[in-house]
């Protein structure tokens, strides 16, 4: 794998689960080169980066020149892996599937690693899975804002719309922005799979009635990789996440909306109207534990 330490990502951990239905199946004794009996054909599917941030994790033609990846349809075998409860706990089980159902290529004809992609790319493609393995149609419940009551809410996975990078006009990273009430410069990379699953482990336990959540904060020190005073004078690197902490909300809401406007993925669902109070907003697709269930 080529060099991605001037981009700060993170070593990624094999995947240890100890369940003996996650070891490979073995091939069977025919010719179609498929890994098991039954498995269902891979297709290329757009990615909604389309491959731009990938050459440092592979050379696969499908992936760095038609911005697509080669996927199957989940099977039974993907599903007791979504249904094992201490492999969705440990934050393990997507990245699981993931290694699984994608069959592009990395570097040098190696499996691809799903945890080096970036997470706009693999929210849209968990709803390809949901989509192609189950049904589009995607029921769950939402609270309003306004009233705070409940009610039920379905979106088409398929039709829903998706942002998309263009591969012409897209700079490489990592970028660069100056926080517009400080002034200080920013330096980031956007988020990957492999910083998903570091959150996931460091937030674990239990915590205390008056323990705050820090999840904002680690999660954007994750992708910050320096930072710069208005004089040009570097931040140690240790000094990242209590200067995110003590970032003016001002800045904090710039830069996340700059976060949002360099990268692509799966756009918020737009004016929904609560049959309460005919309060309208807009909100994320959840993404809860029976988005891998037919409805």
């Amino acid at each position: 794998m080529s060099d991605t330490s001037n981009l700060d990502i993170p070593t990624p951990k094999n995947v240890k689960p100890g369940d003996d239905f996650y070891q490979n199946i073995k091939p069977s004794n025919n010719s179609s080169g498929q890994t098991m009996m039954f498995e269902p054909p891979a297709e290329l599917v757009e990615i909604p980066t389309h491959g731009v941030h990938y050459k440092d994790i592979t050379d696969d033609p499908d992936i760095l020149e038609r911005g697509s990846i080669r996927i199957r349809p989940m099977t039974v075998h993907e599903e007791r892996i979504l249904t094992t409860n201490r492999i969705v706990k440990s934050g393990q089980a997507i990245d699981m599937v993931f290694r699984n159902v994608i069959k592009s290529k990395g570097k040098n004809g190696e499996p691809l690693d799903p945890s080096l992609l970036l997470s706009s790319d693999r929210i849209f493609l968990m709803l390809w899975l949901r989509s192609i393995s189950y049904d589009n149609i995607y029921k769950f419940n939402l609270q309003c804002p306004n009233c705070e009551k409940r009610f039920e809410y379905e979106v088409d996975l398929a039709q829903h719309d998706i942002k998309e990078l263009d591969p012409e006009n897209t700079d490489p990273e990592p970028y660069e922005f100056v926080l517009p009430k400080w002034q200080y410069k920013v330096y980031y990379r956007l988020p990957r799979g492999v910083d998903e699953l570091a959150l996931a482990q460091s937030s674990k336990g239990v915590k205390k009635i008056d323990e705050t959540d820090d999840t904002v904060v680690k999660r954007l020190a994750s992708i910050v990789l320096r930072v710069e005073d208005p004089q040009g004078n570097e931040l140690p690197k240790q000094q990242i996440p209590s200067f995110i902490e003590s970032m003016i909300t001002g800045d904090a809401s710039a830069f996340r909306k700059e976060l949002e406007n360099r990268d692509a993925g799966i756009e918020d669902i737009k004016d929904i109207e609560c049959p309460h109070c005919s309060y309208e907003y807009d909100t994320a697709i959840p993404i809860t534990e029976s988005f891998f269930r037919t409805n």
